[in-house]
């Protein structure tokens, strides 16, 4: 009884463990992308290397939350839409959150974006054509999908 239990410690500590370096690349993500306006592959083959090491099968539909960014990306070529970055990381963070917290992490992301962006147009600071930084946005939404995702799913589709 006591192995299981350490069995369980260990398994928690690991996870804790992947979740602080996961978080820490959300980071580091963040602030390059705010620098330079380019998430770096480095940053995505940390990500995606954590997300493998966490893999379960049902992870694998989170990663399908890259897909529409990827449509928008080849629909706004000329507008320069979302970056391939970008739809590298919610890739990889898909599969490391799961589809449903993937969904949480993309809409928190989309709106914190958007109104970003709506307050850049409001301020008269940026035009339509103004490109900024998504990345960031998307990294709030993905570490408040890692924290709270599941409340927020459940929240929603209790009002539904």
């Amino acid at each position: 009884m006591t192995i299981a239990v350490d069995m369980e410690i260990r398994i928690s500590l690991l996870q804790a463990v992947q979740a602080v370096l996961f978080f820490s690349l959300l980071i580091a993500v963040s602030a390059w992308d705010l620098r330079y306006r380019i998430i770096p592959d480095r940053f995505q083959a940390g990500i995606a290397l954590l997300s493998f090491l966490n893999f379960a099968p049902g992870q694998l539909l989170g990663a399908l939350g890259a897909v529409p960014y990827l449509i928008v990306a080849l629909f706004c070529k000329r507008e320069g839409g979302i970056g391939g970055g970008d739809i590298k990381l919610m890739f990889g963070a898909g599969f490391f959150l799961g589809a449903k917290l993937t969904v949480v992490a993309a809409f928190i992301g989309i709106l914190l974006g958007g109104g970003f962006g709506a307050l850049l147009l409001a301020a008269k600071k940026a035009d339509r054509k103004t490109r900024f930084a998504f990345g960031p946005f998307l990294c709030i939404g993905i570490a408040a999908a890692m924290f709270f995702g599941e409340r927020l799913a459940d929240w929603y589709i209790g009002l539904l």
